[in-house]
């Protein structure tokens, strides 16, 4: 394992490199500092050049020496924007630290942007404005203070195990940001779209900020503090100000694609060029493949019946998956005209179908009639107000309200669901 400092000799690069050794000698992992130089460029006084780079380089290994890190050098002659990368790959990098390029959007003394070594690199990239913060922390001074970009994302997961990583350097106060835009989360949430957006964000807000928190959970023991932002326009700007006005000492993001929650999908290169402070981009990795994902929790269940014989034969398997303390979301689908009457005869045979035996497991159950024409629509909207980590059907049914839970409806709710889905086929009698 190493840590990778790429340097274009620069002021900017040498504080980047003091927050790379200094990291790097907190781990006891030896530091790469790293010169990217364009061959274009020598092809006049080739060997000259190279020797003048590498007195530059010598130079400053000297200079870090007494922050504590064992520290090489390289010098890397090459024009491709995934060289940084596959040296990254083959010193088994753990991080790439790179500082602010003398001129935007060409870095590094290659002509190659710190936007496509982030989406080439499979390590977390830190470009670091001012070592000061950094040195604060890693001294023991105080905190450093982490504006981290959530949404509901693979992304947004590799940075929050990212940031546990970092917290094992040093104490970590963090903040848990996250940009929405109203009229999605109307759709989303099952929420009138309003005339004027002020009615509506604390509703939204009130589902968003337990949505949130529970994603930003990490395990440094540290709750972090969730700041929300509505949002018109581009969901960077509004990120990194968020930042700003928190006065962060590190934005993080991860890189993912675009998803309803996930409205950060282009914060990761715009957050490297725009943050005043300090940026991270995380990068998807296959932590699954891997066996280091984490264990999911399922916390709230939303298990849904359309009351007929097969679908409710799910049921006690829905229920018999719900842990300890959990809370299980019994649910069915009527008409928008159904009236109270209905509502009511409809609520009492859902209870009619809860199993027995729950308490000693300490699982709490809500009963709910959900209205909706449209059945799919109504489950995967209901899912997201609830914050339900797992959405459970029957394979198979036609009942009172007259439709099939799987067939039409659940193909819709597998194809729109942002949340698992599982559908439960009862076994063959």
């Amino acid at each position: 394992m190493s840590i990778v400092c790429a340097t274009d000799l620069t002021e900017g690069s040498r504080q980047a490199a003091e927050v790379a050794a200094r990291i790097a000698a907190r781990r006891g992992q030896p530091l790469w500092l790293v010169h990217q130089i364009h061959p274009d460029q020598l092809r006049v006084a080739a060997e000259p050049v190279r020797e003048g780079l590498r007195a530059l380089l010598r130079e400053e290994l000297r200079r870090l020496e007494p922050l504590g890190a064992r520290v090489e050098s390289s010098l890397l002659e090459s024009g491709s924007s995934r060289a940084l990368a596959v040296f990254c790959d083959a010193h088994e990098a753990r991080l790439l630290v790179v500082g602010t390029p003398r001129d935007e959007p060409a870095a590094l003394g290659s002509g190659v942007s710190l936007e496509r070594i982030a989406r080439n690199c499979s390590v977390p990239l830190l470009r670091v404005r001012d070592a000061a913060p950094f040195e604060a922390w890693l001294g023991g001074t105080r905190p450093l203070r982490v504006m981290f970009g959530v949404d509901r994302s693979h992304g947004s997961e590799a940075a929050r195990r990212w940031l546990t990583e970092l917290a094992a350097d040093g104490p970590l106060e963090l903040l848990a940001g996250h940009v929405y835009y109203a009229f999605e989360q109307c759709r989303r949430l099952g929420l009138p779209t309003p005339m004027n957006l002020d009615e509506v964000a604390p509703r939204i807000e009130e589902v968003l900020h337990r949505e949130i928190a529970a994603l930003a959970a990490t395990d440094t023991g540290v709750a972090p503090r969730v700041h929300l932002r509505m949002a018109v326009g581009r969901a960077a700007d509004h990120l990194v100000d968020l930042a700003r006005e928190a006065e962060a000492d590190l934005l993080v993001v991860g890189t993912h694609p675009h998803n309803v929650l996930g409205n950060l999908a282009s914060v990761a290169h715009h957050a490297l060029r725009l943050a005043p402070m300090a940026a991270a981009v995380v990068p998807v990795t296959p932590a699954a493949s891997r066996g280091e994902a984490p264990l999911p929790q399922v916390r709230r269940l939303l298990v849904a019946t359309d009351l007929s014989p097969l679908a409710d034969e799910a049921i006690p398997f829905a229920f018999a998956l719900a842990p300890a303390g959990s809370e299980v979301h019994l649910v069915t689908v009527v008409p928008e005209r159904a009236g109270a009457d209905l509502h009511r005869d409809l609520k009492q045979r859902l209870l009619e179908r809860v199993p027995r035996g729950l308490d000693a497991r300490e699982v709490t159950t809500r009963l709910e009639v959900l209205h909706g024409e449209d059945v799919a629509l109504a489950l995967v909207q209901a899912a997201e107000r609830m914050d339900a980590e797992l959405l459970c059907l029957g394979s198979r049914g036609h009942g009172g309200v007259k439709e099939a839970l799987l067939g039409s409806v659940a193909r819709k709710v597998l194809a729109q669901s942002r949340r698992p889905v599982l559908v439960l086929r009862p076994p063959v009698r």
